[in-house]
């Protein structure tokens, strides 16, 4: 299986009280994406041998990057930010909410185009880092980078997903991840 590519970045705010989600927005197009599960783990060790072992999922760092050309207002309701006349509004009060994350990876398998829906169910971002810098002797393009936490539902679930033959099919899935019908 080899990765040939991260379409469809989708992102929806998530009820916790029900676990439902909200409208489901595109966050821009797609530059990259990174999922790095942490775990608890625990040793037994008993007549000087590993008796039992355990690994048991804890969160997961979430980062994503996107081209730059919507960021300031697409990003915003991911931090809680308020947006009005295209104008960034942050508050020192801001509550960043959480939502669910939605991507596609093609993905080729055995020589055959495949499309991976992957979703990610509870995800709490936090402010990026703003970095620019001077055009120099060679233009260099600058992307948005998020950095975010994901954690499980209530019932233990923190991520799904499902390789399908179609695009269409796999953006199908992930609508009914976010409750879509």
């Amino acid at each position: 299986m080899a990765k040939v590519g991260l379409k469809h970045l989708v992102f929806a705010e998530l009820d916790t009280s029900d676990n439902s989600y909200g409208t489901v927005t595109s966050l821009g197009k797609a530059v990259s994406s990174s999922v790095s599960p942490s775990s608890a783990d625990a040793k037994l060790f008993a007549d000087d041998v590993l008796a039992e072992s355990d690994s048991t999922f804890v969160s997961a760092t979430v980062t994503l990057e996107v081209d730059d050309s919507r960021d300031a207002t697409v990003l915003a309701p991911l931090l809680g930010h308020t947006v009005s006349t295209g104008e960034v509004v942050r508050n020192a009060s801001d509550v960043a909410p959480y939502v669910g994350i939605g991507r596609v990876v093609p993905k080729i398998v055995n020589n055959v185009k495949v499309f991976k829906a992957e979703f990610l169910c509870k995800v709490k971002f936090k402010e990026p880092n703003q970095e620019e810098s001077t055009r120099g002797d060679n233009v260099e393009f600058k992307t948005t980078s998020i950095e975010g936490e994901a954690s499980a539902l209530s019932t233990g679930v923190w991520s799904k997903g499902k390789e399908f033959t179609t695009e269409a099919d796999a953006l199908d899935y992930l609508d009914t991840c976010f409750g879509v019908v």
